[in-house]
């Protein structure tokens, strides 16, 4: 009788371990997100194309920020907007070449 009830605990203790990680995940599936790309075309083009296709020239902003002079200007400034975007609840999905893809959950 206890070894059935030991193997009757141990099984609802395993499955309840294991179970948890799919239910977080069935939960994650539900989120919403919107996504921004950071494309860089040279300081005067740079943008950030944001939901809906609404496009935000940040290129100004930028001159106005002192680079060192021995710093890559793309990375130099793609981090700045990254980071400024970051403050506003995004995360990085992905990197390509000159775009930086984030996303930030939203309750839709």
């Amino acid at each position: 009788m206890k070894q059935s009830i030991r193997g009757a605990s141990v099984f609802l203790l395993a499955a309840t371990v294991l179970a948890a990680p799919l239910a977080a995940r069935a939960q994650d599936s539900s989120q919403k997100y919107e996504y921004i790309t950071i494309r860089w075309d040279g300081v005067d083009r740079m943008c950030v194309i944001m939901e809906e296709g609404k496009v935000k020239f940040v290129g100004d902003d930028m001159k106005s920020i002192n680079r060192p002079d021995d710093t890559d200007k793309r990375a130099f400034y793609m981090t700045i907007e990254m980071n400024r975007m970051a403050k506003q609840g995004y995360e990085v999905v992905s990197l390509i070449s000159d775009e930086i893809i984030m996303k930030r959950a939203v309750s839709r």
